[in-house]
């Protein structure tokens, strides 16, 4: 997926951006970065020369974007029916409050996880600028 984006600021190899379009070009779904007052990073490992205010097109790669919703959203709501299932299996004759529990603690780890898994991968999964955009 590409979105052409402002540049807010830039510093070494990073650029905070924010856009400028109705929807992303791909998707048009309104879901990464179009929401209004919305910001966010994106690398520059061209080292290109921007400057705040210059439009840049972003490449976000579809494959890392699926991944990372499944990490953030999907992993977290199996590790609640993981911990549903298995405090129901360990615990002979656990009512449905404790089952919830044991629900509700898998789905704390699986976003705890999701979390770890954002601070390690953090670079790998950050959007790229691909080029200064020239709109005189």
């Amino acid at each position: 997926m590409t979105e052409i984006s402002t540049v807010i600021s830039s510093t070494n190899n990073q650029a905070e951006l924010g856009c400028t379009t109705t929807g992303c070009s791909s998707c048009a779904g309104n879901s990464f970065c179009n929401i209004k007052g919305h910001s966010y990073t994106a690398l520059n490992p061209g080292h290109l020369d921007i400057q705040p205010g210059d439009q840049v097109e972003v490449y976000l790669p579809p494959g890392k974007t699926i991944f990372s919703g499944f990490v953030i959203l999907i992993f977290p709501l199996m590790l609640f029916f993981a911990g549903f299932l298995l405090t129901g299996l360990m615990f002979d004759g656990a009512g449905e409050g404790l089952k919830a529990l044991g629900g509700f603690i898998g789905l704390s780890v699986g976003f705890g996880l999701g979390y770890m898994f954002g601070k390690v991968k953090k670079q790998q999964y950050m959007p790229t600028i691909q080029k200064k955009l020239d709109l005189s």
